[in-house]
Formats: C-alpha cells, structure tokens, sequence
C-alpha cells in the first residue's frame, strides 16, 4: 500500500496542473510548476523554442493568478526583453540555475516598445508573472526556485 501512494500523489499532482491549464497554454509544449521557498506554487507554462519565446504573452488580455511563463534560453547570457504588443504589466523574474539574480516589478505595456529590460547578469531562464507577485509573494534575490518542467 505504501508503494503506491508516492505515484498516486504525483498522478494527482500532475491532474491538478493539468486541470489549471488555460487555452493560451494549449500553444506551448509544455506545462509545469515553481514552487517558492514561501511554499507558493505557480503553474508555469514553458517558452523553450524560437518562436514561443518571440510570442511570449504578446497578445493576450490577461495572465490568470498563480500562473506564469517561464522563458528557457539555449544558453546562460544577458536576456533582453521588453512590453512588445502587451496589454497588462507584469514582474520579470531573472534566474540562473534556478536561483533568483534579480527581477523587475511592475514592467509596464509600451506600444510602441521603447523600454528594455536587461537581466544584471547571464541567466538560463525568465519567468513572467503578473505585477504584483514579487511583493505579494516576499521574492529575494538569492530564494532558489523548485522548477518542474514536465513533459507531455
């Protein structure tokens, strides 16, 4: 009986993101989770190609609460990212090896874009979330993200 409630809790884990999943994430390869050393957890969806990273959530009326797009970059270096055809602001979350190395609160909609946003130093991955979350959640520089990227 004990062996089987370790699977049980992940088949139910991995239900629960899946039943959170919004039309927008049906674009993106995969769907996952972060969880914060405050315990919070986010559904994530993943930007890891070209194409879904120039996307990113252009386009979109809105970002549901504990959700967030987690941008994976090929290689760690200075990411660039700006307010390209947004409709809502959002915090910018700069992590390297899943440690966080700073962020950005608040990134206002520019259309056109003019400001761009620089990582301080080279980072793997980006995580967009709703403005807001930073505070609302205590995020530091330095809290090391649980990332569970699962795959389809």
């Amino acid at each position: 009986m004990r062996k089987l409630i370790i699977p049980i809790l992940f088949l139910l884990g991995a239900m629960g993101v899946w039943a959170l999943r919004t039309p927008e994430m049906e674009t993106h390869s995969l769907v996952s989770s972060i969880i914060f050393p405050s315990g919070v957890e986010i559904v994530v969806e993943i930007a890891d190609t070209h194409e879904e990273r120039l996307q990113g959530l252009s386009g979109r009326a809105e970002l549901a609460d504990q959700t967030g797009l987690l941008f994976l970059h090929d290689s760690s270096e200075v990411q660039r990212y700006w307010m390209k055809e947004m409709h809502f602001p959002i915090d910018l979350i700069w992590v390297q090896e899943g440690v966080v190395i700073g962020f950005v609160e608040g990134a206002q909609p520019e259309n056109p874009p003019v400001t761009i946003y620089a990582s301080p130093a080279p980072v793997d991955s980006v995580l967009e979330v709703s403005a807001g979350f930073i505070v609302e959640n205590n995020v530091n520089v330095g809290d090391i993200l649980d990332i569970r990227v699962m795959n389809q």
